[in-house]
């Protein structure tokens, strides 16, 4: 492990002290974790696309970037290496600010390899996962450690080649990870597994937060079921099957007061109404199921890439009733993609090939507003909007920022 310094890091330390701007983006999924940003989208894109502000090569790997106080933060293995580093660039520039380093496997099993959690900001706390299964809490403005835990070795689980995939969820009662059977809670201060629930293996998405009759809880989509599971001491409150005999849920669960939607690419969607000590199917269907990508809900409805028993070529973007199920409409085109929304009823989707996108969606249709091709390469990775910007990577490890999105009107 190192650490290299840019000079730049003293001169921009106030930043990172200071609370989040109200367009930063430090966790995975945005300010609230739902895919959705407060900034608004233009109404439509250049012919010519929007200019780019800068690219930089940060290494192989699938993590998104966040961003607070003028920094971005990133992983990557270069060079195909079995070395992990995590980057703190200047946000604006690309420039690099500081980095870090750490034996790391690539673990490229059926795809190229490298992290795939997102590093989550808190004020100066940096959280960070190194592939298998090392957290690491830094100081966001130096990269200096807090506290490093290995779970692979205080808690072994059965834990497969791609490592712990999901971001870390920070809670009011510590730091919540999609490791062993049912999740895993650190305390903050200290790293300190508080509790751990088994070692049937992890599953691939970002566990998601809510009430379980009337207590915080947390809403575990794991390899075959989804479990409600009490953020104090992790005991069960109840477990729905899902899933049974393929695993690789990377889709987060989402929650919308006493319900919680989950999804496969192999079994479709499901929505459940949870309680203290129970759950019940409210409806199911083979026609919306997603792989990778988590939807957006807007105004009542799903909007998410419906990878559900299709090659990538089929694949589409779908509007799906919340209450019901029923999918309303369908544009193809996205691949294995990925999206971002704005409040305002606009999406920006970045196809897997890295075709970038700009729609108006409803329930009534989709409305084409812009595309250009923005970045080359496999893109799983979904965008991030911060603060006028628009970041994109792809997995061999290229990074573009896209500068200034045209305000709406």
């Amino acid at each position: 492990m190192k650490i290299l310094l840019n000079s730049a890091a003293v001169v921009g330390t106030f930043l990172l002290t200071q609370s989040a701007v109200a367009g930063d983006w430090p966790t995975w999924r945005g300010p609230k974790g739902d895919g959705i940003t407060p900034e608004r989208f233009p109404d439509a894109l250049p012919v010519d696309g929007l200019k780019r502000a800068w690219k930089s090569q940060v290494g192989v790997g699938f993590t998104a970037v966040s961003v607070s106080g003028g920094r971005l933060f990133t992983m990557g293995n270069r060079d195909k290496s079995d070395t992990a580093t995590l980057f703190c660039l200047d946000a604006a520039t690309g420039k690099a600010v500081w980095t870090r380093e750490w034996e790391s496997p690539l673990a490229a099993t059926m795809y190229e390899g490298g992290p795939n959690a997102t590093p989550v900001l808190e004020g100066d706390s940096l959280y960070v996962v190194v592939k298998p299964a090392r957290v690491l809490r830094l100081k966001a403005t130096t990269g200096e450690t807090v506290w490093d835990v290995n779970l692979v070795e205080s808690h072994k689980t059965d834990l497969s080649p791609w490592g712990i995939a999901g971001a870390p969820r920070l809670t009011s009662e510590g730091v919540v990870l999609n490791y062993g059977s049912n999740g895993t809670l650190l305390d903050r201060e200290t790293g300190k597994v508080r509790w751990t629930t088994g070692g049937k293996g992890s599953s691939f998405n970002v566990p998601a937060t809510g009430q379980i009759g009337g207590e915080p809880g947390l809403l575990v989509l794991a390899t075959n079921a989804v479990v409600g599971v009490r953020l104090k001491d992790g005991g069960e409150e109840f477990r729905h099957p899902f899933g049974e005999g393929y695993f690789c849920h990377a889709s987060d669960p989402i929650v919308r007061e006493n319900e919680v939607f989950v999804s496969s690419a192999d079994h479709g969607g499901q929505l459940l109404k949870f309680g203290k000590g129970q759950v019940e199917l409210v409806w199911k269907t083979r026609e919306f199921g997603n792989f990778m990508s988590t939807p957006v809900v807007r105004d009542g409805h799903l909007y998410g890439i419906n990878a559900c028993g299709v090659k990538a070529a089929d694949t589409a973007l779908a509007c799906v009733e919340w209450k019901t199920g029923k999918v309303l409409w369908t544009e193809k085109g996205f691949g294995w993609g990925s999206l971002v929304a704005s409040e305002d009823g606009k999406l920006f989707l970045l196809s897997d090939k890295g075709e970038l996108t700009l729609a108006s969606v409803s329930p009534s249709g989709f409305k084409l507003l812009g595309r250009f091709q923005a970045i080359g390469g496999k893109c799983w990775t979904p965008p991030v909007i911060a603060n006028g910007r628009i970041y994109l990577r792809n997995a061999a490890g290229e990074l573009v920022c896209y500068e200034a999105i045209p305000s709406a009107s």
